[in-house]
């Protein structure tokens, strides 16, 4: 497989995770907010913002003043800055045009289609919560279709790499911004619901939440897809794959280069796993924030190692702008 494909596929993976990741932090943080009042506050949309790693500067340009209106119809509607919801779809289809051969068309009709409804649903305007719905459907549909009618070869492969990096990510964001935050909002309801693992919290602890629990469920429960290590354990497992029809490529593979060496981002994420996999609620509790950086860290530099391995270039992940991170030629 050519790198320029597998970057693509990566870059998709991820862009199509980051869009349907912040619709749903999105969602659950104004719903969960009384009526009314997410226009005015500020302190839940600063929680926003510091679980996707920006700041006011980043989303509405240096030196305004934003109210809270205008910094969610940033991360909603702003389609020409990765961050935002319809910025990461458009880099999704961006990186599904450019691999179409490599992908089921089902899979591209469905990017394609998404990205023409985004201006649709904006001028319709019917508000962010029906916005973020669609968003949400169109992106397990993409997700369901990927599953189901890909070839789970190396390309798969690379895009679910991706997309358990970005996953992983956007967990580790929300429980680290969920730590620190105040508000109308209860953080630890939130980062539970934020994921999509409220259903499957009531079936393992019951109705009560705390901290304890809920980042025990977030990064440690082996059955729910979205927690930290159900993330680190898959992207395992895929470079494990690459790592083995790496070994047996011909010269012209994506890994023949002897420079790069496609074990280590299998090594990166493999000794973070195992370090996760028999943690204990309370040895979460003693060291968690020292852990929340390590995790941090881990997923970027597998992010790093993937590239450096496989791809022709280094691209910082970042939630600036499409252009500085996003997609592979």
């Amino acid at each position: 497989m050519l790198s320029r494909i597998a970057e693509s596929l990566y870059w998709l993976g991820r862009h199509v995770e980051r869009a349907d990741c912040t619709a749903r932090i999105l969602d659950t943080y104004l719903h969960l907010l009384p009526a009314g009042s997410w226009q005015a506050d500020h302190q839940v949309i600063r929680s926003l913002l510091d679980s996707m790693g920006l700041s006011d500067d980043d989303t509405v340009g240096a030196g305004s003043q934003a109210d809270s209106g205008q910094l969610v119809r940033a991360l909603v509607f702003d389609s020409e800055r990765a961050s935002s919801v319809a910025g990461a779809l458009t880099a999704a289809r961006e990186n599904a045009r450019g691999v179409r051969d490599a992908i089921p068309l089902d899979v591209w009709e469905c990017l394609n289609v998404t990205w023409h409804g985004l201006r649709t649903r904006e001028a319709n305007g019917a508000g962010p919560h029906v916005f973020l719905r669609w968003v949400g459907e169109r992106c397990a549909m993409a997700n369901g279709m990927i599953s189901e009618v890909m070839s789970h070869d190396e390309g798969w492969h690379f895009l679910v790499v991706g997309r358990s990096l970005e996953r992983a990510d956007m967990t580790i964001r929300l429980l680290a911004a969920a730590e620190s935050e105040t508000g109308s909002v209860p953080p630890w309801r939130a980062l539970v619901s934020a994921c999509g693992g409220w259903e499957p919290y009531v079936r393992s602890y019951g109705g009560s939440i705390g901290q304890r629990t809920a980042t025990e469920f977030v990064l440690l429960d082996r059955q729910f897809p979205r927690s930290v290590l159900r993330s680190l354990t898959v992207a395992e497992t895929c470079l494990a794959e690459l790592e083995a029809v790496g070994a047996t490529q011909a010269t012209h593979s994506i890994s023949a280069d002897p420079r790069r060496d496609p074990s280590s981002a299998r090594r990166i994420v493999g000794r973070t796993r195992t370090s996760l996999d028999y943690r204990t609620g309370t040895e979460l509790a003693a060291d968690r924030e020292h852990l929340l950086a390590t995790l941090q860290r881990t997923v970027a530099s597998a992010h790093t190692a993937v590239t450096s391995s496989f791809f022709r270039r280094e691209d910082a992940v970042t939630w600036a702008n499409i252009g500085a991170e996003g997609g592979a030629a």
